[in-house]
């Protein structure tokens, strides 16, 4: 049976999302979007070591590891662990959006072009064709080919939906309100998972006018993750979490749960996490 786990890894701050894809013949392909992970904190890094050594996958010997890696939008806090883990572990492709600001970018693709941990590299936007992800369709609503790359970052994030049957997952970077305003009609009637964007602040959820600018394009049914960014700037913010309330549509937090697995076989979709405070 074909299987899609996503998990929504507690780094504390930042993102960092693991994906797991499973045949019929269950052969696993492996994805990853963001890592904050410094010299000193390196709680994506732990975490796909551990899961790697249980899977028995050897390494170096099977590098390269993940189908692709991707970096959701040129902040710190997203990508400045990277280039450690395509190092430890490899990748056949590493995707990025175009932007303006942070050298660390050009850094991670400077370590491409000369590593051969790194197969392919390029920056995407909503005409990239990309390969399924074992029996996952991968797609990318955002960065629209035709608009400008923006000033605000986080609104160059990559909003990657991912679907396996009947099932849908939308992982959002930082994606802000000026986005959810051009693509929330583009957000799929068979969602199940929506990745909260940035990290349940107030200019991921509201708009200029203090009106819900995603919630009420969701399904009834989905079930909301949040990478939350307690220290320093106090996201997930109370006026996004009273939305989710007074919608009664389920959350779960970082800060809360730890780890957030989400999984689905096409049909049913199934949210595990590993402790409640």
């Amino acid at each position: 049976m074909s299987k899609l786990t996503v998990t929504i890894i507690d780094v504390g701050w930042g993102d960092s999302i693991f994906i797991e894809s499973q045949n019929n013949q269950g052969q696993s392909f492996y994805g990853l979007i963001d890592s904050n992970d410094t010299t000193y904190l390196r709680s994506s890094f732990i975490f796909l070591k551990r899961h790697f050594e249980k899977r028995k996958i050897r390494i170096p010997e099977d590098k390269p590891v993940f189908d692709f890696i991707m970096l959701s939008h040129a902040h710190s806090d997203h990508g400045q662990g990277l280039k450690a883990i395509m190092k430890e572990f490899g990748t056949k492709n590493f995707f990025y959006p175009k932007s303006l600001v942070w050298s660390g970018l050009s850094t991670l693709i400077n370590y491409c072009n000369r590593s051969s941990n790194v197969v392919h590299h390029e920056s995407v936007n909503s005409t990239k064709i990309f390969n399924n992800l074992g029996e996952v369709n991968m797609q990318s609503l955002w960065p629209d080919y035709n608009e400008p790359i923006a000033s605000n970052e986080n609104n160059n994030s990559i909003v990657l939906k991912l679907q396996l049957g009947n099932v849908s997952f939308l992982l959002t970077g930082d994606a802000e309100k000026e986005v959810w305003k051009k693509i929330s009609d583009r957000i799929p009637n068979d969602l199940r998972f929506f990745k909260v964007p940035h990290h349940g602040s107030v200019n991921g959820s509201f708009d200029d006018n203090d009106e819900p600018c995603w919630i009420n394009h969701v399904p009834f049914n989905v079930l909301l993750g949040v990478s939350s960014h307690i220290v320093p700037f106090g996201h997930p913010h109370q006026e996004v979490l009273t939305l989710f309330d007074s919608n009664d549509i389920r959350s779960f937090r970082t800060d809360k749960h730890y780890h957030i697995t989400a999984n689905t076989e096409g049909t049913n979709l199934r949210v595990q996490y590993s402790h409640y405070e």
